[in-house]
């Protein structure tokens, strides 16, 4: 519903609406120099519900007694070229649980488990949609154990550096993914942000790809929050990062979270360079509103924070709704932000799904990563199309009891496990 919809409507006017048709129309009055006032939110009808569909079709589970793949966070995914369609979903995950699945307990076996810092899938597209069963790969080193998908070399390895892939995009030909990952000291202490390149996606193991990496900006200014093309067309790229004011040691609180997601800055480049590894040509969104060349590493007081948060999330355009939106994980549910540019005025639209219990309000578990997949809707849909996960929070003990309880692989408690949205 729409209330205080002024001046297009009276005050007292109110209209149920589908979600495309009410931001078209916010669209419209904002090109007649028109101003929205107030949307009264509680009322609002467009509301996520589980998409049942794509947890069917992520419901890979290893034969019982058998290793596999458990569960991941982080989940991106991209469009590649190749398969039988000619069309692919690249899936990335960071942290991912290998182990063996107990079938008459319906719980991941705790003993002998592992948790390389990478692996990825991959599902073939059909002619609507890319929703279809994944297939896990990970790497092993000569002694069979598990080992990340993405990597850094021996030496910054023995060093205890790891990666985390949080963000992605392929090229327009598909023929070529970038990554951006958080470099780190575990449990939690974020070095800077890693480039992964990724050449060699028409081979159908991905095992046999190429990727190579390198360092962008440090610790006080990271680069690994999003990144997504400016337009429908051409090589230009916006690039999510942020400002650190307070440490990263240790494991981070709520509030450091939140104090983070807060400040969001952007940045604009060309991704045939990035491919490159060349980051030289990068620029920065700079007060007063203005894009000014920087290091990313130095962008100092006068860049612009944008009044969206953006940790671990996507940004995506969409063209039906006119909008770039951002989802959010808030508390007990997933929020909508929208602005017409990137650049802002930034908005929350409000809380467009709620978490289920266990998850919901229950201090053992953290809820994060709410990552928009657009490649997963329906080519007859305008609908938005997302995920979240949730993690255990807390010692050894919370983990155990969490993860590796006797049921916990019902998909009703199933943590660690991506879940999929649709937003009608």
């Amino acid at each position: 519903y729409l209330h205080e919809f002024t001046p297009l409507l009276p005050p007292a006017a109110c209209f149920k609406v589908r979600m495309r048709t009410m931001w078209r129309a916010i669209a419209a009055a904002s090109a007649l120099g028109y101003t929205v006032q107030a949307l009264v939110l509680s009322d609002f009808s467009g509301r996520g519900v589980d998409a049942d569909d794509l947890q069917d079709a992520f419901e890979v589970l290893p034969e019982s007694n058998r290793r596999g793949w458990l569960g991941g966070d982080s989940d991106v995914s991209v469009v590649i070229r190749g398969g039988p369609t000619g069309k692919r979903v690249l899936w990335i995950f960071a942290d991912s649980l290998i182990g063996r699945y107990d079938g008459k307990t319906r719980a991941r076996v705790g003993a002998g488990s592992e948790m390389p810092c990478s692996s990825v899938a991959l599902v073939d597209c059909g002619p609507e949609s890319c929703v279809g069963r994944p297939r896990f790969y990970w790497r092993r080193d000569a002694g069979g154990e598990a080992r990340p998908f993405f990597d850094l070399p021996a030496a910054r390895r023995a060093s205890g550096e790891l990666l985390w892939p949080v963000a992605g995009i392929a090229a327009r030909d598909g023929g070529s993914v970038l990554l951006l990952a958080q470099r780190l000291l575990r449990p939690m202490t974020v070095l800077g942000t890693t480039a992964i390149v990724i050449t060699g996606v028409d081979a159908e193991d991905p095992r046999e790809w190429v990727y190579t990496t390198s360092d962008v900006g440090d610790s006080r200014m990271t680069w690994f929050s999003g990144i997504a093309f400016t337009a429908a067309h051409g090589d230009e790229v916006y690039v999510f990062g942020h400002r650190h004011v307070t440490g990263l040691g240790g494991r981070r609180s709520r509030r450091t979270l939140r104090e983070h997601w807060s400040r969001t800055l952007l940045a604009r480049a060309s991704l045939s360079r990035l491919l490159a590894h060349d980051w030289t040509g990068a620029q920065i969104w700079s007060e007063p509103g203005a894009w000014a060349p920087a290091l990313l590493q130095r962008a100092g007081p006068a860049a612009k924070r944008l009044g969206v948060p953006s940790w671990e999330t996507t940004c995506t355009w969409s063209e039906e709704l006119g909008l770039w939106y951002v989802l959010q994980v808030e508390g007990a549910g997933v929020a909508l932000w929208t602005a017409a540019s990137v650049t802002g005025e930034w908005r929350r639209v409000g809380e467009v799904y709620s978490l289920p219990k266990p998850f919901a309000g229950n201090s053992t578990w953290l809820c994060y990563a709410a990552k928009a997949h657009p490649e997963l809707r329906s080519v007859r849909s305008a609908e938005l199309v997302f995920s979240w996960i949730c993690n255990s929070w807390g010692d050894a003990g919370t983990e155990a009891r969490e993860l590796f309880q006797p049921g916990g692989m019902d998909l009703a408690v199933r943590g660690y496990w991506p879940r999929g949205v649709r937003l009608p």
